[in-house]
């Protein structure tokens, strides 16, 4: 089977912003890196994990150089770069988004929304994150989480992407240790979920029959299946 997101039903009913929430959940990201991290427009940042890069407009609209990355080339990224001629600065580039192809201390903020998630090794995607941002640089990371208790994160094994975007999902507790253990100073959470609620109401309306199951099934961990949630968190590379 498919990942959630390349399926047609779900593309057809979420458009281009494979994640809850759209464009506003971003503009909101952006709001609070300004005011906790002082980001500003005019900062290099990266869009990790971008999929067809559908919040190009915004970031380049908001006045931010981005850098657009992603696993895959996207059909979408041909047109979006030409729209985007104006902004030299945007590149778009195809490459594992544990492992960016940038040089340490290059860009002032990372955007990863709806992506640590599906990927094997978390941690290390976040020390990768810390490694290319300047010190002071900005992390703005959106995901699903686990409600209730912490789950130790030796118990939440990561499952392939066809498992579902739920399988990767940690507790908050658990998503901010390892905020902390990559280097980073978390400054503040947002709850969320309802973006995700909806996103799977609209999915349910429109005919998308199995893709609401899996975004509000949740995940069965120690025997016993948790509901899933949606959060922003802002934080801070260490030692600025």
């Amino acid at each position: 089977m498919k990942p959630l997101w390349e399926q047609e039903d779900f593309q057809r009913v979420a458009g281009e912003f494979w994640r809850p929430g759209g464009p506003e959940l971003t503009r909101r990201a952006l709001e609070l890196a300004a005011r906790h991290c002082g980001l500003a427009p005019g900062a290099r940042l990266l869009d990790l994990g971008c999929g067809p890069g559908a919040s190009l407009e915004l970031l380049v609209g908001l006045g931010y150089r981005p850098l657009e990355l992603d696993r895959r080339a996207h059909a979408a990224w041909g047109k979006r770069a030409a729209e985007a001629a104006r902004i030299p600065a945007v590149i778009f580039l195809r490459a594992d988004a544990a492992r960016p192809p940038l040089a340490d201390n290059s860009v002032d903020a990372v955007l990863c929304e709806c992506v640590l998630s599906l990927l094997p090794a978390p941690l290390d995607a976040l020390r990768g994150c810390r490694r290319i941002l300047r010190p002071g640089g900005a992390l703005l990371l959106s995901d699903l989480f686990l409600h209730g208790d912490m789950v130790e994160e030796g118990g939440a094994s990561p499952l392939p992407p066809e498992s579902g975007c739920p399988a990767g999902a940690r507790s908050r507790a658990v998503w901010e240790g390892l905020l902390v253990r990559a280097g980073f100073v978390p400054h503040c959470f947002e709850d969320h979920s309802r973006a995700l609620v909806e996103l799977a109401a609209r999915l349910l309306w429109y005919g998308a029959d199995a893709a609401p199951e899996r975004l509000r099934g949740g995940c069965a961990c120690g025997g016993r299946r948790r509901s899933v949630g949606y959060g922003l968190w802002i934080a801070q590379k260490e030692g600025s």
